[in-house]
């Protein structure tokens, strides 16, 4: 996957500033800073109250935060990486893999070290420690490959803009499903966010700089 220079240096600026604020998260969350423990708590006793005030938001709540569960995104990947495979893309499937894998150790580590408890009222079922949210940047990671993929296929203006809606419209309800169902606290899902903008756009320019050199 090749990346104009003025492209690269975007995604790395980007890449830079999401582990910087992951960094800073990260910190807050293990400290831990009162402001922020203090509007985690507020956000989700809020959510907690209106999900069982609207039975319907709940229901669909769950029905969104399922579509980010850990069997649908390994179909995903499985069919992804076969599809680049039968087509020999190798360098794309090279790329999707060490997205994947930058994804899930900058995440794995930090859950590991941090250790954060989820709420105690959760909606709906959630196992392990809370801080990053594993579905948000599984899902979001994964909603960042399916746009780097897709985006060279895309031509017309109004189809890029389709795909941007829709695959980033669902990343974020995925991520705001966590916190209305009182699986994860607003900053764990912040965090899960954070750590598909550090991982995949840094992967994109290191995978771009290999290319650009091996074919000199």
């Amino acid at each position: 996957m090749l990346l104009h220079a003025e492209v690269r240096r975007r995604w790395l600026w980007t890449a830079g500033a999401a582990v910087a604020a992951y960094a800073l998260l990260t910190a807050a969350v293990e400290v831990p800073w009162g402001p922020l423990m203090a509007r985690d708590a507020v956000i989700s006793a809020a959510a907690h109250q209106f999900a069982l005030e609207n039975p319907a938001w709940r229901q669909a709540m769950i029905a969104i935060t399922r579509t980010g569960d850990t069997v649908v995104l390994v179909a995903v990947l499985v069919f992804t990486l076969g599809f680049l495979l039968r087509r020999r893309l190798f360098a794309q499937l090279a790329f999707v893999c060490a997205a994947v894998a930058a994804s899930a150790a900058l995440r794995l580590t930090v859950h590991a070290l941090v250790a954060r408890p989820r709420p105690e009222d959760m909606l709906s079922s959630g196992a392990g420690w809370s801080y990053p949210s594993g579905h948000t940047s599984h899902f979001a990671t994964a909603a960042l490959l399916l746009l780097l993929l897709a985006w060279p296929l895309t031509r017309a203006r109004w189809q890029r803009i389709a795909l941007v809606a829709v695959v980033g419209g669902w990343a974020l309800l995925v991520g705001a499903s966590r916190v209305a169902l009182v699986v994860h606290w607003p900053s764990d899902v912040l965090g899960g966010w954070l750590v598909a903008l550090a991982s995949v756009p840094f992967i994109a320019v290191t995978h771009a700089v290999y290319l650009n050199h091996s074919r000199r």
